[in-house]
């Protein structure tokens, strides 16, 4: 679908070690498709896991719980789904480097922090692997192709640890209060994951061409 207008901006809030995010991601990519031109796409970071500590076993029995809850929706993705990570030895403290990560590739365009962020989820949910460790993080930029030296560079930045946690702080000031949380058009938030015909009716309704349904839960973004 290609639009002479200027296109719908859609912004994506996601932490790469969420089930629901990765679910999301297979819907959105969808519309990404469907849509074309006509939507401008931009993913943030929001991670579930602030700080740097390791989680408790009453955390990682409701991490799993979570998994399990993911693993039930009717997606073909959601047979890949595993609750290794949280129930192997060596469970992600936090998100904020595997983020980082991302964002340190996002600097070499945008197709290259999409195929780091398909990489680190396929390993982190499906593989059981901490992709928050450093060892980890590098191997997986280097199979993507990375540029590594500038790679390294960003993400062993200060500043784009920074960037996490201003981004963290910022969209909790708008509302956001979780992932996947997506805000279409500056008008509405759609929190939590939703049905691909939910995410395509808001679209729609934001570019003009239909009303947005009664039934959804969606919210009004205050600015």
């Amino acid at each position: 679908m290609k639009t002479l207008h200027k296109p719908l901006q859609i912004t994506v809030y996601q932490d790469v070690l969420c089930a629901w995010c990765y679910l999301a991601d297979q819907r959105l990519d969808v519309l990404r498709q469907e849509f074309g031109e006509a939507l401008r796409w931009s993913v943030r970071p929001y991670p579930l896991r602030l700080q740097d500590a390791l989680p408790t076993e009453r955390e990682k029995r409701g991490l799993v719980e979570e998994v399990q809850r993911a693993q039930r929706e009717p997606d073909p993705a959601a047979s890949l789904l595993s609750t290794d990570l949280w129930l192997g030895g060596d469970p992600p403290r936090t998100s904020v480097p595997a983020l980082a990560a991302l964002e340190a590739a996002r600097l070499q365009g945008p197709q290259a922090r999409a195929f780091l962020a398909k990489s680190m989820q396929r390993a982190a949910l499906e593989q059981g692997i901490n992709v928050s460790r450093t060892d980890v993080v590098f191997e997986l930029a280097s199979r993507v192709g990375l540029a590594m030296n500038e790679f390294s560079a960003a993400f062993r930045s200060e500043e784009t640890r920074r960037l996490i946690l201003d981004e963290h702080r910022d969209a909790a000031n708008r509302g956001v209060r979780g992932v996947p949380t997506l805000v279409i058009g500056g008008r509405w938030m759609l929190c939590g994951l939703r049905e691909l015909t939910e995410y395509r009716e808001h679209i729609l309704a934001c570019l003009g061409k239909s009303s947005v349904p009664r039934s959804g839960s969606a919210e009004r973004l205050v600015h």
